[in-house]
């Protein structure tokens, strides 16, 4: 609004000298259209015709920029604000569960009922194009890591990463029993999101605290902000814990978070 209302003013409300604004704005987004066409039927023989409507607008475009660069200014300034808006509405809710309810399916409920004392204990781990691959080595090197009993019983969830600009208030649980493993699976656009409300909702269900396992992940820890920002995934622990922190105030009833 306040753009607009810069723009209205700095332009003395003149629709002619708005109008190379307004001529950029049009063919830009005719123009990306004609490109998406173009890129649709890419495999067929029609694509000759529409990459020459194409590069037509393309040029008609640059023209139009180079002859009147008011109108790139002016949209440079609404993609500037458009960007920084949402990048920190994303970084503002980036924290919050979103998730609302939990459905696990029976066997999901069934693996959940063979740990005898109660306390669920989660390995977070990244999903896999083999069902069974490396599940013997990752429930061995969690044991090591953490110091668990070779007794406890330990389950794996997989979430996998669903559309980022995405927001969904039920999350789908499902079970699975690969050789001697239990493994939990879900979609969401949020990993550690997910992870949270499985979690607090296990705490419901069962009356115990849940414990869940994390490997630190490798990389540069700002990279991997700007990953879970824009993907929804990336140092997904302490994302995790910080949304299990704002959820439940009360540390006791707070499920725990491991990494190592």
């Amino acid at each position: 609004m306040a753009i607009s209302f810069g723009v209205t003013i700095l332009f003395n409300a003149s629709v002619d000298a708005q109008g190379g604004a307004y001529a950029t704005g049009v063919l830009v987004l005719i123009t990306s259209a004609a490109l998406a066409v173009t890129i649709a039927v890419w495999g067929k023989a029609l694509r000759w015709p529409f990459l020459l409507i194409s590069l037509v607008f393309v040029y008609t475009t640059a023209l139009n920029v180079y002859e009147r660069p008011e109108g790139i200014k002016i949209a440079s300034l609404f993609i500037i604000s458009m960007v920084t808006t949402s990048l920190l509405s994303r970084a503002l809710r980036s924290t919050e569960l979103r998730i609302l309810a939990i459905e696990l399916d029976q066997q999901a409920l069934a693996l959940l009922a063979e740990d005898d004392d109660g306390v669920i204990r989660l390995i977070a781990r990244k999903p896999r194009n083999a069902a069974d691959a490396g599940l013997d080595e990752a429930d061995s090197l969690c044991r090591e890591c953490h110091g668990v009993d070779v007794g406890e019983k330990l389950y794996f969830f997989e979430v996998e990463r669903g559309d980022a600009s995405e927001f969904e208030e039920t999350l789908q649980v499902t079970g699975e029993r690969v050789g001697g493993h239990s493994v939990l699976r879900a979609r969401s656009p949020a990993v550690a999101n997910a992870i949270a409300a499985l979690l607090i909702d296990i705490e419901k269900r069962t009356g115990k605290l849940p414990h869940c396992y994390f490997k630190w992940h490798e990389g540069n820890p700002v990279g991997n902000v700007f990953r879970f920002l824009f993907f929804g995934e990336g140092d997904v622990a302490p994302i995790a814990h910080e949304v299990l922190r704002r959820a439940i105030r009360d540390p006791k009833r707070r499920p725990i978070i491991h990494v190592s």
